[in-house]
Parts: C-alpha cells; structure tokens; sequence
C-alpha cells in the first residue's frame, strides 16, 4: 500500500504523491508547505516518516522535526488582522508526533478557562492535552500554545480544520460552545461541529433530523420544545442536523454533525408553527438555515424572555398517537437536558400564588 508520505534521505524532502516538500533550510528538519501539498498526509505515515529523521540525530528532538502547513483565511477581521494561518506537526523524544499550533490574540490569559472552551470539542476527535500555555514577547501579539495528540488515522486536512474552530473559540469570547448565543453564533457561522463534544442541558437541544411539519404532533412537539426555552431564565437554542450518544455518565453529549439534505430544512415552516401554535409570542426568536459541508443545518436561538410574559403556553394537548386536541393547552420547562410539562397542580399552584399577590398589593 503506497504510503501518503516518505522522507527521502537523500534530499532531506518529504515526498508525497503530490509532489516534494523540503524544509526551510536544507540544514534542517522544519519541512514547510501549503494545505494543497500536505492535507491528504496520514498521520501514521508522517509519524514514520520522523521516526526515520529521529533515528539519524545525535540528540533528542524537542519539536525540530516538523512539518508547519500554511493555509489563508478566507479574510481578515477586526480579531484576526492577517491573513495567513501555520499549523505545525512536530516530532518529540517524549511524545512522538504531535499537533502543536499556536493561536495569536487569545482573549484571555487564563490558561483553565482556554482549557473549557476547547476540551469538549478535542476530546470528541479522540485529541489528548499535552500542554497549553499563554505567552507574551517583545513586540509582537500575545499567543497561546497548544500541544495535543490525536488518533493517527487523522489527516493532515482534518487537523488543520478542527484548528480552526479551536482559534475561533480561544480568540473570540463571543463565539463560544457554552452559552445559547454563542453556540447560535457558532453555528450561523458555519461551524456547527463546534458543538461536537458538548453535552445537551438546559438551554440546548438538538436533533438529527428536522421535525416532520406535515404532521400535527411534530408540530406540536417542536412548539413544546420552543415554548420550554421561553420559560426558562437563560432561554436556549435548537439546532437540527446533530446528533446525541450516551457518554460514561448517561448524558446525552452532541457525537456527529452529518446534517439534512439540503431543501429538507424550511425557516418560514419553523416559524410559522412557533407564531401560531406558542402563546404569548418569543419575543427574538432567531431561526436560521446555513450549510456545511453540503449538508444544511438549522438553528432556532430562543433569547431570554420578559419574566412577565411567562409561562409560555402552547395551544393544544396530545390526546394519542399523532392526536392533538385544540381545546387543551400544555405550559412545558426544561428540567436539566429533559423537557417536562407542567401538571394541573402545579399550574393550580401558580395562580393561587398569583391571586395572593395580586390582594397583598391591593391592600
């Protein structure tokens, strides 16, 4: 079986079928080149490859041999004011080969909190911690190194792309996996694996595939799992086109992002049953189609509501099967990554204690 890349002793290159990659200085081993020239690169064979450099030094490398892949971005923000993005592999005595990046502009020097954005997502593509450090020098931007192994069945490609999610996360507080905003961001933004790795909870919710609208309890069950965001404090946020597996604890954790055929998913559909079916209306509600891969995803960012405008109710009552009644109405919440409906007590509680304020304020 052809290996997807070799080092050739000779010319100190490494030689892939797309061509050779040769080191910045031929003096050395830091081989650099463009994503075209390095992403089908295995990463078994890359760690072969510099366990054949390793065996020809008089010393114990520490990261100098290495391969850096530069890639662009599709353009410049007011967080990221370049251009062009380096990815490095390195070889270490202690580690073998390694993903080791460096992250420019992190927006925080707090090495824990880096640690929470990214370990969800870095533990879902099978990635181990080895270090994390933030660094200040000279005159140049602040960094944050990020050292980590993964599975070597990984591509080069694929570990350049999951790195840039990484960066969108160190480097932008407003983009982050741990808030329904910034998850929606995230997601609106193309990045919907981002979300790969967190657990679903209180203000997420997501399915692997869209709700069948043609169907009265669809409809209805997409109205309940609306209307119990609106009823919580921090509301929430639904994305459609992800999918769930138990972790060791039995928690529902987000495990693929495969997506819905693209025409599957309608914004106008989706709204339609939320204005017409939950009462009083969601005040913001945010509901968004993008695409990723080929494949399209939506999301429905419920902000947090008027206290006085709670509880929200939605029109009608399962009776059975896939009937709903019209006469009844269901006042849904979230209790953890669950969706419980309120009971007749409970509902029974809410308005005496009302009635009760309502005469303590009247005198």
């Amino acid at each position: 079986m052809t290996r997807s890349v070799t080092w050739s002793s000779s010319d100190n290159a490494l030689v892939t079928p797309h061509g050779v990659i040769e080191p910045f200085n031929k003096k050395n081993h830091e081989f650099e080149c463009g994503l075209d020239a390095a992403k089908d690169i295995v990463m078994s064979d890359l760690a072969e490859a510099f366990a054949e450099i390793n065996q020809t030094l008089t010393y114990a490398p520490q990261g100098e041999v290495s391969l850096t892949v530069q890639s662009e971005y599709d353009q410049p923000n007011a967080w990221r004011p370049f251009s062009t993005r380096y990815d490095t592999f390195a070889y270490w005595e202690k580690w073998g080969l390694i993903f080791d990046p460096q992250y420019q502009y992190p927006t925080s020097t707090d090495r824990a909190k880096a640690l929470t954005t990214i370990e969800p997502l870095l533990k879902s593509h099978g990635g181990k911690l080895l270090e994390i450090a933030y660094h200040e020098g000279g005159d140049g931007p602040p960094w944050l190194d990020f050292r980590a192994t993964f599975p070597h069945d990984n591509r080069v490609g694929q570990l350049v792309a999951l790195s840039r999610i990484f960066e969108n996360l160190i480097a932008n507080d407003a983009i982050t996996p741990s808030s329904p905003s910034g998850a929606f961001a995230l997601v609106v933004s193309g990045m919907p694996d981002a979300l790969l790795g967190q657990p679903e909870s209180q203000w997420l919710e997501v399915k692997q595939k869209g709700y069948g609208l043609e169907n009265d309890r669809q409809k209805h069950e997409l109205a309940l799992d609306l209307a119990a965001f609106a009823n919580s404090e921090s509301g929430g946020l639904l994305v459609v086109g992800l999918s769930t597996r138990k972790d060791s604890g039995g928690q529902d954790t987000i495990s693929a992002c495969h997506g819905c055929t693209p025409g599957s998913l309608n914004v106008d559909s989706y709204t339609e049953v939320a204005k017409h079916r939950v009462v009083p209306a969601i005040e913001g509600l945010d509901t968004r189609v993008v695409a990723h891969k080929d494949r399209h995803f939506l999301a429905a960012l419920v902000p947090p509501q008027p206290q006085q405008f709670q509880p929200f109710l939605v029109r009608g009552g399962l009776i059975s099967g896939d009937r709903v009644s019209g006469a009844a109405f269901t006042i849904p919440r979230r209790v953890g990554s669950e969706k419980w409906n309120m009971s007749a007590e409970a509902v029974h509680s809410q308005l005496v204690a009302a009635r009760i304020a309502l005469r303590a304020e009247g005198g």
